[in-house]
């Protein structure tokens, strides 16, 4: 190269040179440029992955949240039926006496709750129905032999024992001028023994032959107020007071108005044995639900609960002389009126025995009924 060219090089090379540093310094804007766009990246990455994450942990435990809510719903409304499955089992298992479930809330399974504590309150009430009518039978089986034997026995003792009391009275009779006066008070010792066992066997006759009820429309209130007439005076003789509470607008019943009388008496004779030093009697009426019912209390010293469950038995007493038949009879005669006499007592405080009888039905519909009755029995 000849030196005319070396300037024009120079220049050439120079201009190379600048060149080269822009096309540098482009390079790294460029670089930075995309660094730092790639910097951006990375945070809008790690900004979207931050947010997918904790959506992500929302999300999750809003679903938990969700199960949770709706196992408690679920749990919430399977109860009514598993407590109604369970009081089935129950009621199938012989048991409608313990069988209740929560009847809460306005649901149809409210509404099934409901009819089905009713249906276990009927089955329940037809059970005891069943059981009372059941024990009723063998009682009245029981009664109905014991009378059989009774009845027998009595009947070949009282002609023996009324010939026993005729001549011992005769032989006392002869002996009282004799010259052993001891025979003769032996003789009537002899004599008022027979007449008290002639007595119990009347009772017992009485007892195994009770007749059937002649019933007719009878107002209790008159019939206890007479009776309290009758047995005043021999109630204030004992030192017993006696008070009477009867029921207004009291409806009649269907009885005999005799047996009723016999068995309120007895009742009452009770309660005066029962209060030896003196006390208190209290007869009462009252009607409640579709029954007439007659109380009558004492302020004796009570019955104990093992005498209590005993005291309808048959030859059951605590009487030194006592026949126990008096108690028996009168729950005889109450449920030969269809009715009922129960007992309950508190040792130290009384006695209280209660009579129930179904009260009369009207009399259109009485008229009714007997008119239907004859038309079948004429054909």
């Amino acid at each position: 190269m000849s030196l005319d060219h070396l300037p024009a090089a120079v220049d050439l090379i120079a201009r190379l040179r600048t060149a080269e540093r822009r096309v540098d310094h482009e390079i790294k804007t460029l670089l930075n440029v995309i660094q730092e766009q790639m910097n951006i990246g990375v945070e809008e990455a790690e900004r979207k992955e931050r947010d997918t994450r904790i959506a992500v942990i929302g999300l999750s435990l809003l679903a938990l949240a969700v199960g949770l809510l709706l196992t408690w719903l679920s749990n919430r409304a399977l109860r009514p039926i598993a407590g109604l499955t369970e009081a089935a089992q129950r009621l199938g298992r012989g048991a409608p006496d313990v069988v209740a479930v929560p009847e809460g809330g306005g649901d149809e399974l409210a509404l099934l709750a409901h009819e089905f504590n009713a249906m276990a309150q009927r089955l329940a009430a037809r059970e005891r129905e069943l059981r009372a009518q059941g024990e009723a039978l063998v009682r009245s089986e029981r009664l109905a032999a014991i009378g059989r034997i009774a009845a027998q026995i009595t009947h070949e003792i009282r002609n023996p024992l009324s010939s026993i009391s005729l001549n011992a009275e005769e032989l006392g009779e002869r002996l009282r001028g004799s010259q052993e006066p001891g025979a003769a008070a032996l003789c009537d010792a002899i004599v008022r023994e027979v007449d008290r066992l002639a007595v119990v066997t009347e009772e017992y006759l009485r007892y195994a032959r009770l007749p059937k009820p002649q019933l007719v429309r009878a107002d209790l209130n008159e019939a206890v107020r007479d009776l309290l007439d009758f047995v005043r005076p021999e109630l204030t003789s004992a030192g017993i007071s006696l008070e009477q509470r009867l029921a207004q607008d009291l409806p009649e019943v269907l009885a005999d108005v005799g047996q009723i009388r016999q068995l309120l008496l007895n009742l009452i004779r009770n309660a005066r044995e029962a209060m030896a030093g003196g006390g208190a009697v209290l007869v009462g009426t009252r009607f409640a639900e579709g029954d007439v019912f007659v109380e009558v209390r004492d302020s004796g010293p009570g019955i104990p609960p093992e005498r209590l469950a005993r005291i309808f038995d048959p030859f059951f007493t605590t009487k030194e002389r006592g026949t126990g038949l008096g108690l028996a009879l009168a729950q005889e005669i109450a449920q030969e009126h269809s009715g009922q006499l129960t007992a309950s007592s508190i040792v130290g405080q009384g006695t209280i025995f209660t009579l129930r009888l179904p009260r009369a039905p009207e009399e259109r519909a009485a008229l009714v009924t007997a008119a239907a009755a004859e038309i079948a029995r004429t054909g």
